[in-house]
């Protein structure tokens, strides 16, 4: 199925454009853990990545006199905060115009050290809009040496490019999204502009377990100043027989104002009766920096869960669309944070 090209991409942020996306890491030079708690990235920032957020991002920067409140509770606590809303235009191919004041999201993130610098906790809750829901809940040790760490608790899983839109192809194909934490445990380290990280996991997204097969997910990438290249891999063992394996290849690089991102994945679904389902998905996006705190996005991409069906691939392209329709959309957004 065919998506036809929107006629608008511009974010636009109040206090900056600051999506957890992998864009900003590439903009940067940076690895995701020295902007965020979280060592394979998104949610709750360290205090590098709010002052980032706070003196870099921002259209208009604010006079030390305000005061703005960085999230830190002594030397120990970090409070954090994201809410994303805006304007929502489509544009329907068959039907009259719609226009939405939207909700995206709001996320409350707390990391409390109990060992400093050693063993820390770390919530991410989702409050809005819906139920209130916990995204991710664990428990951090960490060494001083090649930046290792060991997690348990729920978590994002380490594949391929984390963007902040799930419904990027290589996002909703691959199952990889902020829909489907997991529970279990993660080891990982950074050093040398090398990073990686291995999670063992029940596989259900966070549901209760049906058998004792388990999911393996890993992600490596050598960090360079203008970018990063990794690869990721995946398998996930489910019941009756069933197994989904992954795995895919990712890159950033900047150039000026121009950041670009790419990822291909491969996919194969084993139901444990049938024959083999092999498909896969990618995506390239050019984040353009208009000014500070504007951020132009374009981006295409292609999935197709079985390549040897005949069915036809479901694509992507524009700033924003309406996944499974001809439909085009304009979507405007506001981020508050800290």
């Amino acid at each position: 199925m065919r998506v036809a090209p929107a006629l608008v991409a511009l974010v636009v942020a109040a206090g900056g454009v600051a999506r957890a996306e992998p864009y900003l890491a590439a903009r940067t030079g940076l690895d995701c853990a020295s902007c965020h708690l979280n060592r394979t990235g998104g949610g709750g920032r360290t205090a590098y990545g709010a002052g980032y957020g706070a003196q870099t991002l921002p259209w208009a920067k604010l006079a030390p006199a305000h005061g703005l409140f960085d999230g830190a509770i002594g030397e120990r606590v970090r409070l954090g905060f994201d809410a994303r809303g805006g304007y929502l235009a489509t544009f329907r191919d068959m039907g009259p115009y719609i226009g939405e004041a939207k909700l995206q999201e709001a996320n409350v993130y707390l990391g409390v050290d109990l060992l400093k610098d050693k063993l820390s906790v770390y919530l991410d809750e989702h409050v809005a809009p819906g139920g209130a829901s916990a995204r991710e809940a664990f428990a951090m040790f960490a060494i001083d040496r090649a930046g290792f760490y060991v997690k348990g608790g729920k978590f994002f899983l380490p594949f391929g490019l984390r963007f902040e839109d799930d419904e990027a192809a290589t996002r909703r194909a691959t199952g990889f999204t902020f829909e489907t934490a997991d529970i279990g445990a993660e080891v990982g380290l950074a050093a040398g502009g090398w990073t990686t990280a291995l999670a063992i996991t029940n596989g259900n997204s966070g549901g209760a377990e049906a058998d004792n097969g388990k999911q393996y997910s890993w992600s490596g990438a050598r960090i360079f100043s203008s970018g990063r290249i990794g690869v990721s891999a995946s398998t996930n063992d489910l019941p009756a027989g069933a197994r989904r394996s992954l795995a895919g290849a990712f890159c950033t690089y900047r150039a000026g104002p121009m950041v670009v991102l790419a990822e291909a994945d491969l996919i194969e679904d084993d139901d444990g009766t049938s024959l083999e389902r092999r498909g896969g998905a990618g995506h390239v996006e050019v984040d353009a920096l208009a000014h500070a705190g504007l951020t132009v996005r374009l981006f295409a991409g292609a999935a197709d869960p079985d390549r040897a069906d005949g069915v036809p691939r479901q694509t992507q392209w524009g700033p924003a669309e309406v996944p499974g329709a001809r439909d085009d959309q304009a979507w405007l957004e506001a981020h508050v944070y800290f």
